[in-house]
């Protein structure tokens, strides 16, 4: 049986069908932060706890007693799996490995923390989010509050995990880069496609609204939302253009300000899309854009893009995304936010030319879970 420690909500569900499909009645899924009361699939054994059970330890240890425990996934690094990830190697609760399935934030933010990874534009020492996003001021702040810092349980985690698995390596070099690391790579993407699941490969252009942006993905303070509204209202004609964000989950906090924000700088042509939508649906709303841009630093937001690129949006990155670089060597056509948006005119929809380019493209890269799902324990 393998064990897998999960937070509740976003691609869980995809996990669950992927390690189910592969390894049939041989996962155990231990589900954290239960108030979202994610919905999953029937006939799986499943636990529902929150983080801060004074009694979680207790709890696992029974579960692993219960079952024979051959390894051990790990969904995204959250400081509360630290004492578990000792208990479970200390008592020898499994025999097998653990694997970190990788979800962006366990590492940026920790090397926000210390001062090796720029996340937010413009942070000023008399801003107070400047104490509470990942800087090495709030590093400092915490230290004294004695709260617990990213980088210090990302770094006292990584003995106890074998396998650091993502999609992008570029963030397994990262992590060597800044952290002493005896992890081995291990490819793995939430949101892969079955191959029975694609039923030809037949390219067609999908139908875009007019003059309608796309900002960002969801309401983060890494989204940068105002340095991209900054620019786009700078634009003469920008009041032609529909500006649209995304605000169905992330932080209260960021989307209230990103609201605020976006109606004073675009009045009525600032249309958020604060409803959560059915997967199906909110795919044909990505099919349906002519321009995104992203305002992250970071890598994130990937799923969202590449199904962009797929159904032949024009798509704007920050020059510090490392995704910039990546597709462009996979030979999407995206472009630069800093050096590829000067005018209104940089804002219309690519030709049919670049469109069908960019979906071939994403035919030809793609990887399946039939790729690398069946060897995933080996």
């Amino acid at each position: 049986m393998n064990l897998h420690l999960c937070l509740d909500g976003n691609f869980i569900q995809q996990a669950i069908d992927a390690f189910e499909r592969f390894y049939p009645k041989d996962n155990l899924f231990i589900m954290f932060n239960t108030s979202k009361k994610g919905k999953y699939i029937d006939d799986v054994f499943l636990y529902r706890y929150e983080l801060d059970d004074p009694d979680i330890l207790m709890k696992i240890q029974h579960i692993c007693c219960e079952y024979k425990i051959k390894h051990v996934v790990i969904h995204a690094l959250v400081f509360q799996y630290y004492p578990i990830l000792i208990q479970l190697k200390e008592k020898k609760l499994y025999d097998g490995q653990v694997f970190w399935i990788f979800w962006g934030y366990e590492l940026y933010n920790a090397l926000g923390e210390i001062g090796a990874y720029k996340l937010i534009d413009n942070m000023s020492p008399f801003s107070w989010l400047t104490y509470i996003v990942p800087t090495p001021l709030s590093r400092i702040v915490k230290k004294v509050l004695g709260k617990n810092l990213r980088s210090e349980y990302l770094k006292k985690s990584l003995p106890y995990i074998d396998y650091f698995c993502t999609w992008f390596s570029y963030d397994f070099e990262l992590l060597n880069k800044y952290f002493d690391s005896n992890l081995k790579f291990k490819y793995f993407k939430y949101l892969s496609p079955y191959k029975d699941t694609v039923k030809n490969d037949k390219i067609f252009l999908c139908s875009k609204k007019k003059d309608l942006i796309m900002v960002n993905h969801q309401a983060s303070l890494t989204g940068n939302h105002i340095t991209l509204f900054h620019k786009l209202k700078s634009l003469k004609g920008i009041d032609y253009f529909t500006i649209c964000t995304p605000l169905s989950y992330g932080s209260k906090y960021i989307m209230k300000n990103v609201l605020r924000q976006g109606k004073r700088d675009f009045g009525l042509k600032y249309v958020p899309l604060l409803k959560l939508l059915p997967v199906d649906e909110y795919n044909k709303f990505l099919d349906s854009i002519p321009v995104a841009i992203f305002g992250a630093l970071r890598q994130e937001a990937a799923g969202n893009i590449m199904r962009l690129l797929k159904s032949g949006t024009k798509v704007f990155l920050r020059d510090g995304n490392p995704l910039l670089s990546y597709y462009r060597e996979k030979g999407f056509i995206v472009f630069s936010f800093e050096r590829d948006l000067n005018s209104i005119e940089d804002l219309q929809p690519l030709s049919q030319e670049l469109q069908l380019r960019n979906m071939k493209m994403a035919i030809d890269t793609r990887i399946f879970y039939e790729d690398y799902m069946p060897t995933f324990f080996d």
